[in-house]
Order: C-alpha cells, then structure tokens, then sequence
C-alpha cells in the first residue's frame, strides 16, 4: 500500500507539493514507492517515497546557534 495518495499535499526540502501521480512496486524485495510531485509554481518532480515528507521539519532553535561573540 502506498504511503500517499493522489491528490496528498507534502513537502520536499522545505517546499509544499501535491502528488500528482505514484507507482507502487510491491514486489520488488525492498518494496518502493515512486511519485510524480507537482509544486505551486507548476515544476514537476519524480522521487521516491524517502525524500516525501507530511510536514515541515521543526524549526531549530536558533538562539544555541548563534555566535556567542553577538548578541
């Protein structure tokens, strides 16, 4: 079973896309899904189902990052 569907708003690399088409490949021996994502401004991208993600990752707390010599 595939883990999106048609139509599923996801993100790749911190953009939102739609899935506009996927292939499952169940018999292969490591199982792959493949999709076709479709961006706002209409750039189409194949990927396979690692690279796909539900949300945004969380933003990290810049404050532990930031150079101690600045405030």
């Amino acid at each position: 079973m595939p883990r999106f569907k048609v139509g599923d708003a996801v993100f790749v690399e911190g953009r939102a896309a739609k899935i506009v088409w996927l292939s499952e490949n169940p018999n292969e021996i490591e199982p792959m899904d493949e999709y076709i994502v479709e961006f706002d401004d209409k750039e189409r991208r194949f990927l396979m189902s690692h690279h796909l993600a539900k949300e945004l990752p969380p933003v990290e707390n810049r404050e532990h990052d930031r150079d101690s010599c600045r405030p």
